[in-house]
């Protein structure tokens, strides 16, 4: 036997007798167990912290250089078999640890594309020398496993620019160990204009301000949320009473030290509220009588006359269609996914015209069966065919939870793992949908027999059926509730899912139904994204949330009363002109945050203030962008923002002011003959031999801006139309001007 031979023959039978150690359990190995590395209390961490298992390393999807990782350390039991058996064994040299490519490569002794991750003799290196030393041991059921993990403090007020604070952040092991671990976790600012933290959890307060540190340590993710007011001794003035939306947000803003901007005058609050309620300007004559109104309670009739519009209806349907992505592409092929998109707005509006409670709302769309064709929130499960794009939204648009990247591995910012994802996905297991006797049409039935199977990436429930479990809950159903009846249907478990979402006692439904309304009328909600609630994204207001979703309740989920609360409120109320306390803030509502309007309501508006028509496909001449049933192809709308019904990232419109749509305001002829229309707006007034040039501006701004021009903008607006040789075309400039204005776009 050769010298090779013999040396090969003593690593297998070393490997051997080491990895048949790690399975004798603790008691063979108790007189060791203290001085020796654990893979996933010690050896974990390190990859971690040093970056080996980040998407652009060896965590990325199909791993990097023949070595994959779970992502950010997620599920660190995985990562055993890849580094010690993967790679022919290559990576772990139990004969010579140093000696190791695991090693070696983080050293950068190899050539390593990721450079060096620690030194030779570092902490982390004798570390994961000693464990390959002792055999590289690893025993899942015996080996301690993070049970708990602490973050402190958990909150923290500082007092200046430049304070720092150090978190310190401690680890419970399932062998009843605790370990600071503040050097091996990984932090990172959700606000880095806010606050700083560095690779040891210092957190640094770089301005006023609120943010969160999202700690993660072994794929578990806590938050510290850290404010600093601003450093004003000016004494902070009283602000006036308002409703309970007021004394949280005024709360808020006295401990920042940061003062509310004023009250809208009586023209931007009619303005602002007829946009949100009804997407269309007030006309002339409401704005006449709503200014010369003296009663004091005004501002809360008008919120009431535009609740009780059909105006609103058609914008409510709107947002319900662009949440639940109603598109005819979703529904079926040509005619029949047009007929079953009518079909489910049509239902959709006959629910906002009821005002039908949303806990009754969401209910009839889970617990819906029969045809697509003659049931409307049928096909609500057309939209998405497969159960665990059903589930996601259902997570989603009714409970603030996403759900997606919990699919193949654990959410590496929420406490969502791949079971909770497709136990919770199994309910819609129970969904069946089969072909109606028309063309297109589609049946929806409780299926007591469907099943879903856990298709995670990785987990040892991978390949098994999902139970059926309650998102939080941890715990499956008991099983008598799964089991058939004598006639094998037994409970039916969408209808337990439907009152388990719906139910007051749900900790995220109200919530996150108060959070995306908010969001509507205030441009942000109180946690943003809104369909992305999780801890470790607080809210920006303390308090607020809880308080909303508790008066949603106990006012039996009646939408427009909650409308009715956010639109009285004076935080709604406030201007967005900012004053000198308040010009940074984006997130605490010390002010109005103005939004461009969504691309239906702008066309709408162009239309109404232009005084032009516009007809979308069959539909009479008469109808308006935002009462379409059906998304008609448009250019304009499409530019200027509205939802694209496709994804569930993008249930709300994409409407950021862009530079395509400053050059199709400039150079579309679109919008041109829009101006010049023969019966439109400046057409008429050009027309008319009565007005003066005075009146005629007033009349454009009051179409256009809803307000009367400023001394200094009546003056130009003069100059330009005295000075101009072409009466008709100087009034077609002024026009222009408006319509092409921020203050026209925007809702503010």
């Amino acid at each position: 036997m050769t010298n090779t031979q013999l040396r090969a023959g003593l690593l297998l039978t070393l490997t051997a007798l080491v990895v048949g150690a790690a399975q004798l359990g603790p008691r063979a190995r108790a007189s060791t167990k203290a001085a020796v590395p654990q893979f996933l209390r010690d050896v974990s961490p390190i990859l971690d912290k040093k970056g080996c298992s980040v998407a652009a390393c060896h965590g990325k999807f199909g791993g990097r250089g023949g070595l994959q990782l779970s992502l950010l350390t997620l599920t660190p039991a995985d990562d055993f078999e890849p580094l010690v058996r993967g790679g022919r064994g290559r990576r772990v040299n139990l004969l010579e640890p140093e000696k190791s490519l695991l090693l070696m490569k983080a050293t950068n002794k190899t050539p390593h594309s990721g450079g060096e991750r620690f030194a030779v003799g570092s902490p982390e290196y004798r570390t994961i020398r000693d464990w390959i030393a002792a055999g590289a041991p690893f025993n899942e059921a015996n080996d301690a496993s993070l049970t708990k993990l602490t973050v402190s403090p958990a909150q923290v007020t500082l007092s200046k620019v430049g304070q720092k604070v150090p978190l310190k952040v401690v680890a419970s092991f399932s062998d009843g160990t605790t370990r600071d671990v503040t050097a091996q976790a990984n932090y990172e600012t959700s606000d880095p204009a806010v606050v700083a933290v560095d690779d040891k959890g210092v957190m640094t307060g770089k301005r006023w301000g609120g943010a969160a540190v999202v700690v993660r340590y072994l794929g578990t993710v806590h938050s510290a949320s850290l404010t600093l007011p601003r450093e004003d001794k000016t004494p902070y003035p009283k602000l006036a009473q308002g409703n309970l939306i007021d004394d949280l947000v005024y709360a808020n803003l006295k401990r920042l030290n940061v003062q509310p901007s004023r009250l809208t005058n009586d023209s931007e609050f009619l303005r602002r509220v007829s946009l949100d309620l009804r997407g269309i300007l007030p006309s002339v004559q409401e704005s006449t009588a709503f200014l010369a109104d003296k009663t004091p309670d005004k501002r809360a009739k008008l919120i009431d006359t535009f609740l009780d519009s059909p105006e609103f209806v058609d914008m409510r349907v709107l947002r319900l269609g662009d949440m639940l992505r109603v598109h005819p592409r979703n529904l079926g092929n040509n005619i029949s996914g047009e007929r079953s998109a009518a079909i489910f707005t049509e239902w959709l509006k006959d629910c906002v015209s009821q005002n039908l409670p949303y806990d009754q709302f969401v209910k009839q769309l889970l617990m819906a069966r029969g045809s697509s064709y003659t049931n409307g929130p049928t096909n609500f499960y057309k939209i998405d065919r497969n159960p665990d794009e059903r589930m996601e939204t259902t997570a989603q648009a009714f409970l603030g939870q996403r759900m997606a990247c919990a699919r193949c591995h654990k959410h590496p910012f929420d406490r969502w793992t791949t079971d909770d994802y497709w136990n919770f996905a199994a309910f819609m297991g129970r969904v069946g949908t089969r072909n109606g006797n028309l063309d297109g049409e589609s049946e929806i039935f409780y299926s007591p027999g469907g099943r879903v199977t856990n298709q995670s990436v990785t987990g040892r429930n991978r390949g098994k059926d999902a139970p059926p479990t309650l998102l939080g809950t941890g715990a499956p159903l008991d099983p008598e509730l799964l089991r058939p009846g004598r006639r094998g249907d037994g409970p039916d478990l969408v209808a337990l899912l439907s009152d388990w979402v719906t139910s007051r006692e749900n900790p995220y439904f109200a919530k996150a139904t108060v959070n995306r309304i908010w969001s509507h009328y205030l441009g942000r909600g109180v946690v943003h994204p809104v369909d992305d609630m999780r801890a470790t994204t607080p809210a920006s207001v303390p308090g607020l949330l809880e308080a909303l979703a508790k008066d949603f309740v106990d006012h039996k989920y009646d939408t427009k009363h909650l409308i009715r609360t956010i639109l009285s409120s004076r935080t709604y109320q406030t201007s967005s002109e900012v004053n000198p306390t308040n010009a940074l803030d984006n997130q605490f509502f010390s002010h109005f945050y103005p939004r461009p309007m969504l691309g239906q309501v702008l066309l709408d508006n162009l239309n109404l203030a232009t005084g032009s028509t516009e007809r979308f496909g069959d539909f009479p001449t008469d109808t308006r962008a935002t009462q379409l049933t059906l998304p008609s192809n448009s250019f304009f709308m499409d530019c200027f923002g509205r939802s694209q019904r496709e994804f569930l990232a993008e249930l709300e419109p994409k409407n950021e002011p862009t530079l395509v749509q400053v050059l199709h305001v400039l150079n579309s002829p679109y919008v041109d003959q829009k101006i010049r229309a023969g019966n439109g707006t400046v057409a008429t007034l050009v027309r008319d031999k009565a007005l003066s040039n005075e009146d005629i501006i007033k009349k454009l701004y009051q179409s256009t801006l809803s307000r009367l021009p400023s001394p200094t903008e009546l003056a130009a607006a003069v100059k330009h139309l005295t000075s101009s040789p072409k009466r008709d075309e100087a009034v077609q400039d002024l026009m222009w001007a408006l319509i092409s204005s921020r203050e026209f776009y925007f809702v503010s």
